[in-house]
């Protein structure tokens, strides 16, 4: 059987089991009817296409008014989706600037001096999508994940160069592992490195390794991580944080799968796969010249974007229950009450953390004696503690003697004092991981920090 949305002429396909196993869509192609390639037409033939001036695009548009990636059209559940790529002068569509928006038969698109029509055809492509519910650790049955477990389970065996994005507690890392350990590499090391989280200074020694006596303090001969995943998988995280000198470093890695100690000249052959992920919207670093166009492509012959949670909310029952069995026990969904009420309640929410966001309410409500634990309680800020003991309910404390927003504000500072000193107490005084745990940004905790002088 197959349902219709009538305004994108997306097909959604089920067997006979009624379970979805490929997106339909209908053929489409892109009619210039202005600009410097007027009268061309371009056939849409893959579910990410992307425009811009950069020769690597999809559709190559010569104009000093178009970025380098100035916009791409995805095709998702819905239909097709057009989004700007924070470009210099804007992606229009009917008129009106858009960051993003759903594409109708016939509707005009301008980009820079081009005017494109979006124009179905007959005839339809069909979109695989993953049989399974889950990916190794990573779970939904949402069409977005299945779509991404069917890509990672095609190129997993394969040595792919893969680039990860999303949003800050999608699970990148995870999905980056799960990569590494269905592909032929999965006994040999997995090295992790956080672009992010490491000095300057140091950020050369630590990817490529020095030689002794190459600077201060380098004492001894020191492998980095390319030769410590040798045969393995190298997961460069947070890989818009890579400094500008060392991008054509490895970019040249890359292309001749070779690596050069700080202060040596000895060329050294290194056979690894690399992975990397960014939570930043690498185009706006590509448009704005601080970060390679040539290297960005290199990194992404196979580009995964994870979807935030408030876009597969489908999946919160799924998840909630296998982080219930993972944190808490067997019986962990016993004592839940009313559940389904509950999942109800978890769908409204945004989730500005994501995955990594439910995971600790999960983990913080069960800190409470009450039962049954009402998981949707600890969505409010009220509901968590001043100071967690394994066997203390959650309690907050505030006086009504004040006007309401003074007594708001001391409140907010009280639970963000208590909140970034356990969180900073777990994660051993790491900004990076103490970020990606919380789900917010690190500049953002870094404020906070100084803010509440907390750590010079």
């Amino acid at each position: 059987m197959a349902t219709t949305n009538n305004q994108s002429g997306t097909l959604v396909l089920q067997s006979a089991d009624g379970y979805e196993n490929s997106l339909r869509v209908r053929k489409t192609k892109l009619l210039v009817i202005s600009g410097p390639l007027q009268g061309s037409e371009f056939i849409l033939n893959r579910d990410t296409y992307t425009i811009g001036s950069g020769e690597h695009n999809d559709l190559v548009i010569a104009d000093s008014t178009v970025s380098k990636r100035h916009c791409e059209i995805i095709v998702e559940e819905s239909g097709y989706q057009i989004r700007d790529l924070d470009s210099t002068n804007g992606t229009m569509v009917q008129g009106v600037r858009v960051s993003s928006a759903h594409l109708a038969p016939g509707v005009e698109i301008q980009i820079g001096k081009s005017r494109i029509v979006f124009c179905p055809l007959q005839g339809s492509n069909d979109i695989p999508l993953s049989s399974n519910e889950s990916f190794g650790k990573m779970l939904g049955r949402s069409i977005p994940m299945r779509r991404i477990f069917y890509l990672a389970e095609t190129y997993s065996p394969s040595d792919a160069t893969i680039m990860i994005t999303g949003e800050t507690g999608t699970g990148k890392e995870v999905l980056a592992e799960e990569i590494h350990n269905h592909s032929n590499r999965k006994n040999k090391p997995f090295i992790v490195i956080d672009c992010a989280a490491i000095s300057k200074d140091l950020m050369e020694s630590e990817i490529f390794g020095h030689v002794k006596g190459s600077f201060t303090g380098a004492n001894s001969d020191r492998q980095g991580a390319f030769e410590l995943a040798d045969g393995g998988t190298i997961f460069l995280d947070e890989i818009g944080d890579l400094l500008p000198d060392l991008q054509p470093k490895l970019l040249r890695v890359l292309e001749k799968r070779e690596i050069r100690r700080v202060g040596s000249n000895d060329v050294r052959k290194i056979d690894v796969r690399i992975i990397s992920a960014t939570n930043r919207n690498l185009s706006t670093e590509v448009n704005e010249g601080r970060f390679r166009e040539d290297l960005y492509y290199r990194l992404s012959v196979v580009h995964l974007e994870l979807p935030p949670l408030r876009r597969r909310k489908d999946d919160i029952p799924l998840i909630v229950k296998n982080f219930l069995t993972q944190l808490h026990g067997d019986d962990a969904l016993s004592q839940i009450g009313n559940f389904d009420a509950t999942m109800d309640v978890l769908k409204r929410h945004e989730w500005p953390g994501n995955v990594r966001e439910l995971r600790n309410l999960i983990e913080l409500a069960f800190y409470s004696e009450k039962r049954p634990v009402d998981l949707s309680s600890f969505l409010s800020i009220g509901s968590l503690r001043s100071g967690r003991k394994s066997n203390e309910p959650p309690e907050t404390s505030f006086v009504t003697d004040k006007p309401f927003k003074d007594a708001k504000n001391d409140l907010i500072e009280e639970f963000e004092k208590v909140y970034l000193n356990d969180l900073l107490a777990r994660n051993r005084q790491n900004i990076s991981q103490s970020a990606r745990e919380a789900g917010i940004e690190r500049a953002y905790l870094q404020r906070l920090i100084r803010k509440y002088g907390m750590r010079e």
